[in-house]
Parts: C-alpha cells; sequence; structure tokens
C-alpha cells in the first residue's frame, strides 16, 4: 500500500545510518554535476523516512544551502565561478523561489509527487542524451538580449525550485550551456553559487509554512557537506560521462515510482486478492 505519509514518521536517530547515505550520495552528485541534490534527497526522505511530501520538498531546500556553499567554495578556488552572472542570476530567482515556495501548500502531494516525477524524468533525459559542449567563459550582460534573457532564465529556474524543492541547477545549468554557450563546468561552478541565495529564500518561506523538519536537516547536512567535497574535487579530474548515465538510469527508475506510484500500489493489492477495481483509474 505504499510509505504512508507522516509529518515525522521516525525519529531521525532511528535512521542515521539511511539519513546519512542519502546525505552522501546527495552531496557526491551535487558537486560532481552542479546541482542541488533534491533527485536523491526527496525519494529518499520519502521513500526511507516516510515524510510527507510537501516536508520533504522544504526539507530538501534547507539541506541543499549549506551543500551547495561548500562546493561552489571549490569551484570558486578553481575560477569557475562568475559572480557577476551569479548575481543576475540570484537577483531573479529569489522572486521566483519566494512565488514558488508560496505556491507549493496548495498543490494536493499526490500531485506534488507527480510533478516533481516528471521533473525526475527530465533531467534523466538530459543525462542520458548529449547536448551542445559550451566554450564561453564569460557573458556580455551588456547586450540586452542576453541581460534579460539570463534575468528569464534566472526567475524560471528559482520558482522551479521553490515549487519543487530543488537547487534549480537543473535548470540553470542547460539554460547556460544551450542558449548562451557557457562551458559546462564553468556553468556548474555558476550553478552551485547561484542555488545558495535561491534556496535560501524557498527555505525560508517553506520553514514559516511549516514545511521544514529541520532535525532531519542536522542529520543529513554533515554527511551532505562531505559527500559536496569530495564530489566537487572529483568533477575536476575526472570524466563524468558514465556516472551521469548511470544517475540518469536512477532517475528513470524514480520518476516511474513517483509518476506511476498508485497505479504500482493497486497492482501489487490486485495480486495480493485485495479489492481493487473500484481504485482503477478511468485514464492515464
Amino acid at each position: 500500500m505504499g510509505t504512508p505519509e507522516l509529518s515525522v514518521p521516525v525519529q531521525p536517530a532511528d535512521r542515521w545510518r539511511a539519513l546519512l547515505l542519502i546525505g552522501l550520495c546527495a552531496g557526491i552528485f551535487s558537486g560532481i554535476l552542479g546541482i542541488g541534490g533534491s533527485a536523491i534527497l526527496i525519494p529518499g526522505m520519502i521513500g526511507i523516512l516516510g515524510l510527507a511530501q510537501h516536508k520533504a520538498h522544504g526539507t530538501s531546500l534547507m539541506i541543499i544551502v549549506p551543500t551547495a556553499a561548500l562546493s561552489a567554495i571549490v569551484y570558486a578556488l578553481r575560477g569557475q565561478v562568475d559572480w557577476g552572472l551569479v548575481i543576475v542570476y540570484s537577483a531573479s530567482s529569489a522572486v521566483g523561489a519566494v512565488v514558488g515556495a508560496t505556491i507549493m501548500p496548495r498543490i494536493p502531494a499526490r500531485d506534488l509527487k507527480r510533478l516533481f516525477g516528471l521533473f525526475l524524468l527530465l533531467v534523466a533525459i538530459r543525462m542520458l542524451v548529449p547536448t551542445p559542449v559550451g566554450t564561453a567563459t564569460s557573458l556580455d550582460l551588456t547586450d540586452p538580449a542576453k541581460l534579460f534573457g539570463s534575468l528569464g532564465l534566472g526567475l524560471f529556474a528559482g520558482l522551479c525550485s521553490g515549487l519543487l524543492g530543488i537547487g534549480g541547477g537543473q535548470i540553470l545549468i542547460p539554460g547556460m550551456v544551450i542558449l548562451f554557450g557557457v562551458s559546462q563546468r564553468l556553468a556548474q561552478g555558476i550553478s552551485l553559487a547561484f542555488i545558495v541565495p535561491t534556496a535560501l529564500f524557498g527555505t525560508i518561506t517553506h520553514y514559516q509554512n511549516g514545511n521544514t523538519v529541520p532535525r532531519i536537516a542536522a542529520f543529513v547536512v554533515p554527511a551532505a557537506l562531505v559527500g559536496g567535497l569530495i564530489g566537487s574535487n572529483v568533477s575536476q579530474i575526472v570524466d563524468v560521462h558514465y556516472l551521469k548515465i548511470l544517475f540518469g538510469v536512477f532517475l528513470l527508475y524514480a520518476s516511474g515510482r513517483m509518476i506511476l506510484g498508485n497505479v504500482i500500489a493497486r497492482v501489487r493489492r490486485s495480486a495480493d486478492g485485495e479489492p481493487a477495481q473500484a481504485d482503477l483509474p478511468t485514464s492515464g
């Protein structure tokens, strides 16, 4: 019948090993790919802890803030952050993050779960399908088209961040690479620095709405910081092509669970001999 959604179904200390593993994996992928890590954090907190959908999204942002900050420092020390672009993207994303976090509590948990599943599916496709390679090491913001395009990209990334509990890197990175030809590593460094204020604004709004669980974040953050440090250094020395493929396959599985979770549960009930005919959907 699936894991029931409760506010805090188990005490964090009872599942500390699982929480540490979730944080470590999220941090590693965050540092390697320049993303927030919500693709691991949210399914992990829901599937392992049974955390309510909305609280998992809010708590994810709370964890992402320090994790992205540490990884961004590593990229910055290697000269892979353009602070001018970070400011431009962050200025518009802050507005989007607050709007998204304000809208999120109004969305039913089932719909939010499917929406996040769709997001995971899109991320999986991006991981598995080759994208154009950017080479630009800077962006001329005196060009109105590039300036307003960057502001719009930041606004959309911030909206998705607040709404879905993500860092926004999965929106920002392909946007910078495909639209503006920014190099991949520079885009990842900018993304991580951008995520910090964006996720912070979303976290504050989610906290005010009661959609965060700080004591879970307190267990996950230390492991995520270690993972972020590992991942951001690994990204400088290895070809992450095969890792992206592995991560993409994992996300395909996770997105299927999110989008088709109710259908899977009905099939299991039917296989167990429980009456499920009344629950069957009339359309896909």
